[in-house]
C-alpha cells in the first residue's frame, strides 16, 4: 500500500495476520515509534518516507526472520542498535535520511549475510573500521554525507562479494519479483541523485552493479591503491572530503567502472594515463583538486568534461595547450635561432676575404689606369 495517504499509527489487527510476510508501506503519513513487532512478523518491509520518529528499539535484533528493512526518509534518532547483528538472515537495510548519530565503528552492523547498507543521510561520527571487510556479502555500501573522518581503510578492498558480484535475488523467494522491483527503485534514485548526468541505468539490476559511496564527510589521508582491486566496481563516490595524494595507477585496472567522481578533495598530482584503459567509463569527475599535467588522452577520456578548478591541468579536453605540445613550434625557433647564427658567422669570416680582394682589385685597377695614360 505504497503512497496511499495512510496516516496515523499502523492498526494492530495487522498483528494478526500470521502468513503476512511483505509489507510496503513507503510514502505514506504514518507516524509513532519504530512497531518492533511487525519486523518480527515480516520477512520484507518498507517504511520508508513517512514521518517515524524516536529511536529504534534495541530489541530489533528479534526480528530474525526478516530479510529486508527499509526505514529511509523517516526521523528516527539515536544510535544504530547493537544487537542488529542478531538479524541473521538480513540482506537489505536501508535507513537513510534520518538522525541517525553515534560513532560508525562501534554500531556498524556484523551481518555475514548483509548485501546492501544504505546509511547516507544520517549523522554518524567516526572512523571507518577496518573490521568492515567481515561483512562478505557486501556489494553496495552508501555512507554519504554524514560526518565520518579518518582514511579509507585499505581492507574495503577484501569486499569479495563487490568483485564478484552475485545475483542478490538468490537471497529472495523467486515468486516474489514485486520485492526486487523495490529494490530496483530505490537503487534508481540513489544513483541518479549522486550524479545527475549519469545515463543509461533507467533499469538498475542489482545483480551487475556494486556501488561504493563515501561521499561528503570528512575523509582525509591518501586514496589506498587497493580500490583497485574491486574490479566489478560500478560506481565510485569519494568526493566533497579531505583526501589527499595522488590518483592510484592501479585505477585503471578498474575495468568495469562507469561513474568516478573524485571532486572537491585535495588530490594533487596528475592523472593517471592507466586511466584510458577503462572503456566503460561514462563520468569522470575530479574538478576542484590540485591536478596538474596533461589529461591523458582515448576514446572515453576525450568525452570527459568535469576538470574545472584545477589551474594546473592542461589537454584538448578543457581547450589548454600543454607545453609538450608547442615543441615543434620552439624547435622551428631553433633552427631560425641556428641560421642566424651561420649568417653572422659566414658574415665574420666574408669580410677579411672580401676587403683584402677588394685592395687588390682596387690595386690592380689603379696599375691598369697608368698604363692607360702613358
Amino acid at each position: 500500500m505504497p503512497n496511499c495517504g495512510i496516516t496515523g499509527q499502523i492498526p494492530e489487527w495487522v498483528s494478526s495476520q500470521k502468513d503476512l510476510f511483505y509489507l510496503d508501506f513507503k510514502g505514506n503519513d504514518l507516524d509513532g515509534r519504530f512497531p518492533n513487532w511487525l519486523a518480527e512478523l515480516l520477512l520484507f518491509l518498507d517504511l520508508s518516507r513517512n514521518n517515524f520518529s524516536g529511536e529504534l528499539p534495541e530489541n530489533i535484533g528479534n526480528a530474525k526472520r526478516i530479510k529486508s528493512l527499509c526505514l529511509g526518509g523517516n526521523g528516527f534518532s539515536g544510535n544504530l542498535p547493537c544487537n542488529l547483528t542478531k538479524m541473521v538472515n538480513l540482506a537489505y537495510l536501508d535507513i537513510h535520511e534520518n538522525n541517525i548519530s553515534g560513532k560508525l565503528h562501534d554500531t556498524l552492523p556484523q551481518i555475514p549475510t548483509l548485501e546492501v547498507l544504505i546509511l547516507r543521510n544520517n549523522s554518524l561520527e567516526g572512523y571507518i573500521p577496518i573490521n568492515i571487510s567481515s561483512l562478505s556479502s557486501l556489494r553496495i555500501l552508501d555512507l554519504s554525507h554524514n560526518n565520518l573522518t579518518g582514511s579509507i581503510p585499505r581492507e574495503i578492498a577484501n569486499l569479495s562479494r563487490m568483485i564478484k558480484t552475485p545475483n542478490i535475488s538468490r537471497s529472495f523467494p523467486s515468486s516474489h519479483s514485486i520485492w526486487a522491483t523495490a529494490f530496483l527503485q530505490e537503487s534508481e534514485d540513489l544513483i541518479l541523485n549522486w550524479k545527475k548526468s549519469f545515463r543509461g541505468l533507467g533499469y538498475l539490476k542489482l545483480d551487475i552493479y556494486s556501488l561504493l559511496d563515501l561521499s561528503d564527510n570528512r575523509i582525509s589521508d591518501e586514496i589506498p591503491p587497493s580500490l583497485g582491486n574491486l574490479k566489478a566496481l560500478k560506481l565510485l563516490n569519494i568526493s566533497h572530503n579531505m583526501i589527499s595524494g595522488h590518483i592510484p595507477m592501479s585505477f585503471g585496472d578498474l575495468e568495469n567502472i562507469e561513474s568516478l567522481d573524485l571532486s572537491h578533495n585535495e588530490i594533487s598530482g596528475s592523472i593517471p594515463q592507466s586511466l584510458v584503459k577503462l572503456n566503460q567509463l561514462t563520468v569522470l569527475d575530479v574538478s576542484n583538486n590540485r591536478l596538474t599535467g596533461k589529461i591523458p588522452v582515448g576514446p572515453q577520456m576525450d568525452t570527459m568534461v568535469d576538470f574545472e578548478n584545477n589551474t594546473g591541468l592542461c589537454g584538448m579536453q578543457i581547450k589548454v595547450t600543454c607545453p609538450e605540445d608547442i615543441r615543434p613550434l620552439k624547435g622551428r625557433g631553433d633552427e631560425e635561432e641556428k641560421q642566424s647564427w651561420f649568417l653572422w658567422e659566414g658574415t665574420w669570416v666574408g669580410f677579411p676575404f672580401g676587403f683584402v680582394t677588394s685592395i687588390l682589385i682596387m690595386g690592380y685597377f689603379l696599375k691598369f689606369l697608368q698604363l692607360f695614360k702613358s
